[in-house]
């Protein structure tokens, strides 16, 4: 028996010194490509580079959070987590991240996991190994020049469901904040918000009204501009916008498209709320059902009102880039034929 336990921990200080001199352990192979065009694997550990843009649109999405993490475990067979490493970045004028490769590892870890993920308040979030239509596993992600599209949130998509999807980590948690009393109320069975909006039609936002090369086209602008919705409050089921920022220049050379989508008597009264409320109001009704056109300080406005299918829509412009009250209303009048394109009704009908 003395001998049996001398030979087995002779054994274990063997196998001890064996791990000791083991070299460490190599990370697994990664499940993505290196490049969308590729058919090699990726690397796990980095670098990560890719570019985000509206899906309505295909314009660059600036200051989305990106979010990179890295897993690791120990030990072989019973293997036991070993912690995580994780960086922060953002997108630039150009939609464009770039995540740096991981610096080290911890002492005797393997590396066996990377997951990014992708969020901008407004947008459904990204992450590079589900899809959140389904909760599958994602097929297309790619280490460098990756492609993101992110889609434009919808007033039928569950809170809940996308904070679940989402994840955890203190930086995610943050930016996602503002989801949870969403998500509560949700789950309370609180009633809509927005309970006069119109729910026939196609689906339509702002940022599918008017581009870039409309707004060029009309003022003969050079330069480049930052796109995505406003600041002044979140896309809902009746509500929707797109801010058009030149990069470089002051607000007088910046243009926005705001949306509502209503029952028509509601429609109606948010387009008397405008016309009683915007400064300098001077009715046209030249474009849709009703239309005006308004000017405070540096900023011409045009509004129109579709009561047909219950939109109303503002556009304002900075007189650096409009300089005239007409090509505002010109751009007012190109979304209402874009509108009329993308949702055409038959004669005498009515959502």
């Amino acid at each position: 028996m003395r001998q049996g336990l001398s030979t087995l921990f002779a054994c274990a200080a063997l196998a001890a010194g064996l791990a000791a001199c083991a070299p460490p352990p190599s990370p697994r192979v990664a499940t993505f490509r290196a490049r969308p065009d590729d058919v090699v694997a990726g690397d796990l550990a980095g670098p990560f580079t890719g570019r985000v843009v509206d899906a309505a649109n295909q314009t660059p999405i600036t200051g989305a959070l990106v979010y990179a993490s890295w897993s690791f475990e120990r030990g072989h067979g019973l293997a036991v987590a070993a912690g995580a490493r994780e960086a922060v970045v953002s997108t630039d004028a150009t939609g464009t991240y770039r995540v740096p490769a991981l610096a080290k590892a911890p002492a005797g870890a393997r590396l066996t996991d990377f997951r990014l993920v992708i969020y901008k308040r407004g947008f459904v979030a990204y992450r590079s190994d589900r899809r959140f239509t389904d909760f599958g596993p994602r097929r297309d992600f790619a280490q460098r020049d990756n492609l993101v599209e992110l889609e434009r949130w919808r007033a039928d998509y569950s809170h809940a469901r996308h904070l679940r999807f989402v994840g955890g980590g203190g930086v995610v948690a943050a930016v996602t904040g503002w989801e949870t009393d969403e998500a509560i109320a949700e789950l309370s069975g609180a009633p809509s918000a927005s309970p006069t909006v119109t729910k026939s039609g196609p689906y339509l936002v702002a940022a599918q009204l008017l581009t870039e090369v409309d707004i060029k086209a009309e003022t003969d602008y050079d330069g480049r501009f930052e796109t995505g919705p406003l600041g002044d409050e979140p896309d809902t089921r009746s509500y929707s916008s797109q801010h058009y920022k030149a990069l470089g220049r002051d607000q007088t050379w910046d243009v926005a498209v705001r949306m509502w989508r209503l029952a028509p008597d509601a429609a109606l009264e948010r387009y008397d709320e405008l016309r009683t409320g915007l400064p300098g109001v001077d009715e046209r009704d030249d474009i849709a059902s009703k239309s005006l056109r308004a000017i405070e300080n540096n900023i011409y406005a045009a509004a129109f009102l579709d009561g047909q299918r219950g939109l109303v829509v503002v556009v304002t412009c900075g007189k650096s880039q409009c300089t005239t009250p007409d090509k505002a209303s010109n751009l007012a009048a190109l979304i209402h034929r874009r509108i009329r394109d993308l949702w055409p009704l038959t004669r005498g009908e009515t959502p």
